[in-house]
This record gives structure tokens, C-alpha cells and sequence, in this order.
């Protein structure tokens, strides 16, 4: 780098300092027990296939040739490409010769923090986006009453069905977590057969933080006769409070289940800075960029509650 002014190397310093800066901690859909969990990516694309595996298997008569595995079917895909999201701030060198240190260090720091808060909105957003983007295996929304079976049939994950096979949600309740679970037990697998998930979790506005305490935690039924146990207490769910959520939609809550595949978040580049100089227009540039994938392959993972 090139540049008459005196004080440009030391503020570089700093500002290399500020983009190193780790804000991981401040997000809410990322990391354990989250919406995400955050992994590498290696290639330029990763995909994901829906397979249907063997089915159950069925008596062999003595001296008879056992029966044929109808064989693997293969189902939808899903790729995932990385995005590269990126914005700089401009530090005109007469900023820095009239000692505007701290505003540029504030703007830097803020820049900075963007980075962290656009991976935690976009998170936010495959759920607020459930029902209208396509996501999943056969590029359908994330939450649909007709994803397709690669060994035949559909299944649904909305918490529950109307005799017209339409989607139906419920306002937060022990009642509504209790069914949500025997949704997740009875859910269909690839080949059409019960494939049980587990309810893990659940994720919500931040807004209703104080109302999934209540529901979750409370040892006798909420509301009712203390002679009645609520069992949801038992369940041992943990809770995602998104504060992205609330903007948008104070009702929409969802369960987290354990199937693999689901919620995906591939780093192809981890969050960065740069600084650097445009001796012409005698400008410093700070950037901030990263390049990661998300999105879902497994709808598994999600059943909604309410929109």
C-alpha cells in the first residue's frame, strides 16, 4: 500500500482487528440446540437424495427361495450452492486527517456485525418462508400436506389434517405440543412405512418466550386441575426464541424434529474483512463478505404449529 497519510497503518491495524472479531454468540439461529448447525462446505454444490430403502421382510416357506426386495428407489434431490454475500464501507483520507477515528471505527464495527446478523435473518427466513418457498426433496414448500413418497403416496407436516386432507395448525398449547409429537412418532418414512422422528424442539417469536415457559415447564396441567400432570414437561424439548420471527409474524411457531438432512448451513467461506487502499480517489475500502449455503433437504425436520 501507498498513501501519504501518516496515521493510515495504524488504523489499518485496528480495523483488521475489528473483522477478525468472532459475534457467533450473538446469533439466534445458529449453533447447538438452534435452527442450524453450522458446517464446512468443500466442493462448489452439495447435494441431497431422497432414497427408499428395503422394506420389511416377509416369511420364507422351508426350502422355498426367499422374496425379492422390490430394490432402492431413488426420490427427489436437493442442491445446495453457496451464495457470496458481501458490502464495504468508503474511508475518505480526509476522514482520517481530521481524526475521525471513532466514527470510522464505529462504522467499521457495525459493518461487521451486518455480516453476522444477514446469516442469522436468513436463517430466520427458511421458516417465516415455510409454506410459500419450494425447499425439500421434491420442491415443494417446506411445510406442504402433499410431499411426495418415493415409494408411493404423500405425508404432511402440519401439526394436524381436516377430513379434506388440508393443513391445520393450533395456537401454542400443551394440547397442540402433544399432538405435534404423535405427528413426528406416526410420520411416514421414503418407503411409505412409519419412519418415527422425535420431537426435539421448538421455535417460536421471542415475543412468546414467557408463554413456552409456561407451557413447557409447568409440572401440573397449565390452567386446569393441579391433580392433572402435564406430561409435555417431560419431553425435555429445548427452545429456539427467534427474534427475527417477530417482525414478520407474531404467531408462527414450529417443532424441531431429528431428522437428518434437514436444516442445512454449509460455510464454503467463513465471514471476512478486507482493507485497502484506492490511491486515486484517495479512499480507504473495508469490506466484509462471506459465502455460505442454507437451506433444507429433509422436511422431516419441521412440522409447523401455527402460521
Amino acid at each position: 500500500m501507498i498513501t501519504s497519510n501518516a496515521y493510515w497503518k495504524a488504523m489499518k491495524k485496528t480495523l483488521d482487528g475489528i473483522t477478525t472479531e468472532d459475534l457467533s454468540k450473538e446469533q439466534v439461529c445458529f449453533g447447538k440446540n438452534k435452527l442450524f448447525e453450522m458446517e464446512s462446505m468443500e466442493d462448489g454444490y452439495s447435494d441431497y437424495v431422497e432414497v427408499s430403502g428395503t422394506t420389511l421382510l416377509v416369511e420364507k416357506d422351508e426350502g422355498k427361495t426367499m422374496a425379492v426386495d422390490p430394490g432402492i428407489i431413488m426420490g427427489g434431490t436437493k442442491r445446495l450452492i453457496p451464495r457470496t454475500m458481501a458490502k464495504k464501507v468508503i474511508i475518505s483520507e480526509e476522514a482520517m486527517e481530521d481524526l475521525k477515528y471513532k466514527e470510522i471505527i464505529n462504522a467499521s464495527k457495525r459493518l461487521q456485525a451486518s455480516a453476522w446478523k444477514t446469516q442469522d435473518i436468513d436463517g430466520a427466513s427458511v421458516v417465516l418462508n415455510c409454506t410459500s418457498t419450494l425447499q425439500g426433496y421434491d420442491n415443494l414448500a417446506l411445510v406442504s400436506t402433499s410431499h411426495t413418497l418415493p415409494g408411493g403416496g404423500t405425508e404432511s407436516n402440519y401439526i394436524a389434517l381436516d377430513s379434506n386432507s388440508n393443513g391445520i395448525t393450533m395456537t401454542p398449547s400443551t394440547q397442540a405440543i402433544i399432538q405435534m409429537r404423535a405427528k413426528a412418532t406416526l410420520m411416514k418414512g421414503p418407503n411409505g412405512i412409519i419412519d418415527s422422528r422425535e420431537l426435539k424442539g421448538l421455535t417460536f417469536p421471542a415475543i412468546q418466550i414467557d408463554l413456552w415457559d409456561i407451557i413447557t415447564g409447568t409440572k401440573q396441567a397449565v390452567g386446569s386441575n393441579w391433580n392433572d400432570i402435564n406430561t409435555v414437561s417431560t419431553y425435555g424439548l429445548y427452545k429456539v426464541p427467534v427474534k427475527w420471527y417477530d417482525a414478520v409474524s407474531t404467531t408462527i411457531w414450529g417443532g424441531l424434529t431429528d431428522a437428518e438432512d434437514g436444516f442445512i448451513a454449509l460455510q464454503k467461506r467463513k465471514i471476512r474483512g478486507r482493507v485497502w487502499v484506492d490511491n486515486d480517489a484517495e479512499t480507504a475500502m473495508h469490506s466484509v463478505s462471506y459465502r455460505m449455503a442454507i437451506g433444507v433437504a429433509n422436511w422431516r425436520c419441521f412440522i409447523l404449529g401455527n402460521t
